[in-house]
């Protein structure tokens, strides 16, 4: 389904498109909303999860996920695409910037487009949160991807990131989380993270 835009348009009319759908509502909502890429909103989760007692291994596999999935999207960001440029700074060449709705507030940044961290980082919790669950709900599944669609979506929404951007941006995050999930499951905790968690941080 997240496939169909990429084949379909432009990722600059695809970008204009939600651009000219706005409203101050949605500012402010979207302003907000998309803090939950973050990566403080990340370790906040993994916080909550400590203090709820979420127990090592899921603790682990939410660590491990967010750090591999940032190694993975910075290589990209700054190795191999750093000549991707966010949407502001593309459209100033082809002089439509003008067309563009910006909101109140943020700071538009102009480089290091591809992948979108946010939306990696979204689809990392997301993805890191079903996997561990014990009672996976159809309802809770709904929840999670609602809320990972909607924050990425933002990242386009404040112009900050083209579709392109979020949408491999979450498949990288999802992928992540999966495979990591896969080979502690496996593999288990290593046994000097066991002998810190015994003594440092186990309630």
């Amino acid at each position: 389904i997240g496939l169909y835009p990429l084949c379909m348009w432009d990722k600059m009319q695809v970008l204009l498109f939600i651009n000219k759908h706005h409203h101050p509502y949605l500012d402010t909502f979207f302003y907000y909303w998309t803090n939950f890429g973050s990566g403080i909103a990340y370790m906040a989760l993994l916080l909550t999860l400590y203090l709820c007692r979420g127990g090592l291994t899921s603790l682990w596999i939410g660590l491990i996920s967010f750090l591999t999935m940032s190694i993975v999207v910075q290589t990209c960001k700054r190795v191999f695409f750093s000549s991707h440029y966010r949407p502001l700074k593309v459209f100033s060449y082809v002089e439509e910037v003008t067309s563009l709705h910006l909101v109140d507030k943020v700071d538009v940044l102009m480089d290091l487009s591809f992948p979108s961290g946010h939306a990696a980082t979204i689809f990392t919790a997301v993805s890191f949160l079903s996997l561990i669950s014990k009672r996976k709900h159809t309802w809770y599944s709904i929840v999670l991807l609602s809320i990972a669609m909607i924050t990425a979506y933002s990242r386009v929404y404040l112009c900050q990131h083209f579709y392109t951007d979020i949408y491999v941006g979450a498949l990288v995050g999802g992928t992540t989380a999966i495979i990591v999930y896969v080979l502690v499951m496996h593999a288990g905790v290593p046994s000097w993270v066991t002998g810190l968690w015994q003594k440092y941080f186990k309630w």
